[in-house]
């Protein structure tokens, strides 16, 4: 079916922060913050700096890793070309991050991937003398399983219950089978019902551990691109890591380089956004992930929730032989990344941009590169059913692209019924009465104004009173519209959410099938800096 695209302008109403809107517009107040600006002339200048600083040993180390890997995948795809791409020094990555959310959890962990796709091959054609390869890495040692554990499909919650604890990628597929029997549920007979279930099934089926089934099903869902997935769970990229991972057990200094640069931040006006602790390091124990403290005496380290400690000899001589075990935290982890992949840009969202800008000094001190921080895109899909709506009621898209909803409503009935309901005149005809007893009230007695003033303004609430009671009585009349202009927005806003934070892709490949994703790579372009609207025809 055919679509029209439109794009807006990011905005508040949208439900965008006030941050994410200034960074996306380069304001000022942040660029500081950034490394590169977000714009052509930023990737150059990070593909040009690049060059001079990834080290070959680590280039040759990554490819090693991710040949593994994808044997472990048993994935029969062009990968191994790809991977050997990596190994040539004229190979740059472009990357995206997030945590294995069920099944992929909201829209825009598909979105940002595919921004990333779609950065890479227009790069890769403005510089053909390079390659550039998206990358997406799975972090899979977070340990929110009430983060990742659900999904949503045509407003319902699906969610997966192991009842496991400690980290999300390591946990095993139990109950994994009933979810998708439970999402089979609503695929019902739609054209690409039986490739979406057959996706999720062909994830689950071999696979160790939930990171292995996530990350199989985004190899799966961009077989046809050159994205390459990595799983940063692994000894001997760890061991790579392991000398910062060092630092900051012994010096806390990506604690004391954030905190300074947070308190920046604040001064003009923006939150922070992760906090940043003295050791910003977990510990795999028992199967759980535990936080690492120095101990009171300032000497010897424990972890927090368990009844375990170690002197400094025996945690850096742990760290040494076993750095798997080792675990960075948010504030570590964009280092962890940028340390491994010869990358030059990093697309996230708002959120995650907010704390990459605490991060810059952090870079520098360790000297590693500093990506570009390049917003990736935000989607609407208005649906064929939402189009008809909008015809009927005679709106425009860009009309009901906006989080107040009762303003939309109450805008729309006023405007439709305007003169029939509207106290304007009466209000203007009470103000001329009240106008000319004050004249009167002048000649004789001053003190009596205050008294015609409060009385004005009682009978101007009572004329509001009744325009509010015509207001409803119109608005009973035209329920019919009213309930269409609310479901129409509840798909765009679904739960008060913008549409990419809330819905699971599988209720537009039900329908869409390969072609949703194709469409993605094919349209968004994240340096247009503008907000995507999918209109399909009614």
């Amino acid at each position: 079916n055919y679509m029209k695209i439109l794009t807006l302008p990011y905005s508040e109403r949208l439900l965008f922060s006030g941050k994410d809107i200034s960074y996306i517009k380069s304001d000022e107040s942040l660029v500081e913050f950034a490394r590169y600006p977000f714009s052509p002339e930023g990737l150059e200048d990070s593909l040009n700096d690049r060059k001079a600083n990834y080290s070959a040993d680590i280039r040759s180390t990554l490819v090693q890793v991710l040949k593994a890997q994808y044997d472990e995948l048993n994935y029969p795809g062009n990968t191994q070309s790809l991977i050997n791409k990596l190994s040539e020094e004229n190979t740059y990555t472009l990357c995206t991050a997030h945590q294995p959310c069920l099944f992929t959890g909201p829209l825009y962990v598909i979105y940002k991937i595919a921004s990333t796709i779609r950065l890479a091959s227009d790069l890769s054609k403005k510089y053909p003398e390079s390659n550039f390869i998206p990358v997406f890495v799975s972090g899979g040692e977070d340990h929110d399983l009430p983060e990742i554990n659900h999904l949503h499909i045509y407003g319902k919650k699906i969610s997966w219950e192991p009842g496991l604890s400690g980290a999300v990628g390591r946990m095993s597929t139990e109950g994994l089978k009933e979810v998708i029997y439970e999402v089979k549920g609503f695929a019902g007979s739609s054209q690409f019902a039986e490739q979406a279930i057959e996706l999720l099934e062909k994830s689950l089926e071999g696979s160790a551990n939930y990171g292995q089934v996530f990350r199989k099903l985004i190899v799966r869902l961009f077989s046809e691109t050159d994205l390459l997935v990595i799983n940063m769970d692994n000894a001997v990229l760890k061991k790579e890591f392991a000398p910062i991972m060092r630092d900051e057990l012994l010096n806390n200094t990506s604690h004391r380089f954030v905190s300074s640069t947070q308190e920046k931040l604040e001064e003009k006006g923006f939150a922070p956004q992760a906090h940043a602790r003295e050791i910003n390091l977990f510990y795999f124990h028992g199967g759980e992930r535990l936080r690492i403290e120095k101990s009171g005496d300032g000497k010897s380290f424990r972890l927090v929730g368990a009844d375990v400690s170690f002197t400094e000899e025996e945690i850096l001589a742990d760290l040494e032989n076993n750095p798997d075990k080792f675990s960075p935290n948010v504030v570590l982890r964009p280092l962890y990344q940028e340390l491994i992949l010869p990358n030059i840009a990093y697309v996230g969202g708002g959120g995650e941009i907010a704390y990459w800008l605490e991060r810059k000094t952090q870079f520098e001190h360790y000297g590693i590169h500093y990506p570009v921080l390049v917003r990736r895109n935000s989607v609407f899909w208005l649906d064929h059913i939402g189009s008809k709506n909008l015809g009927q009621l005679n709106m425009e898209a860009e009309d009901i692209f906006t989080a107040d909803i009762d303003g939309l409503i109450k805008d729309y009935v006023l405007n439709l019924a305007e003169d029939e309901i509207s106290l304007e005149d009466e209000k203007a005809q009470l103000h001329s009465i009240f106008k000319a007893v004050e004249n009167k009230a002048l000649q004789l007695e001053k003190t009596i104004l205050k008294t015609i003033h409060a009385e004005e303004a009682k009978h101007l609430k009572s004329l509001e009173h009744l325009e509010h009671k015509l207001l409803k009585a119109k608005k009973q009349q035209l329920d019919v519209k009213v309930n269409k202009i609310r479901k129409t927005h509840e798909k765009l806003f679904p739960a008060g959410k913008p549409q990419e934070r809330f819905d699971n892709f599988l209720m537009y490949y039900f329908r869409m099938g390969p072609d949703f994703i194709q469409i993605l790579i094919d349209k968004l372009n994240p340096l247009q800096k503008e907000v995507i609207v999918f209109q399909e025809e009614a």
